[in-house]
């Protein structure tokens, strides 16, 4: 098991890095977390075998490239045993992360994809029979 660090630094929000480093970690079992640094940048703590490591940063290199990056840094650090990848949401810019739950918005995700699923036909909000008179 190998650790690395990874430092983006750039002009990168909005550019969807974050859950695509996500994205790419799930596939090949790389655990650790991604957030923004104080300077626009993205921080990246990746943990896995030394084979997948290797795919994954190739992955991150090419999707950074046509990105404005000034710089692409690895340092190698101490295995730490990261359960998943996570996104941290927020920082206080005093080395604290803040983390947020995103239970809403997977519960938002399945309620779209249920709509998707089953149609205009069978949606929550809305009565079938608006004009049934209950008298």
């Amino acid at each position: 098991m190998k650790c690395f660090e990874i430092t983006i630094t750039g002009n990168l929000r909005g550019n969807g890095l974050r859950f695509s480093s996500m994205y790419m970690a799930f596939p090949l079992h790389i655990t650790g977390f991604v957030e923004y640094t104080c300077t626009g940048g993205i921080l990246i703590e990746a943990e896995g075998e030394e084979k997948h490591l290797e795919k994954f940063i190739a992955r991150l290199k090419t999707y950074v490239q046509p990105l404005k990056v000034s710089d692409f840094s690895m340092v190698e650090t101490s295995s730490k045993g990261y359960l998943s990848f996570e996104i941290r949401y927020g920082t206080n810019f005093d080395d604290t992360a803040v983390n947020r739950p995103y239970a809403f918005r997977y519960l938002l995700l399945v309620w779209m994809r249920m709509r998707r699923m089953f149609g205009p036909k069978h949606q929550i909000l809305t009565h079938k029979n608006k004009h049934t008179n209950y008298s």
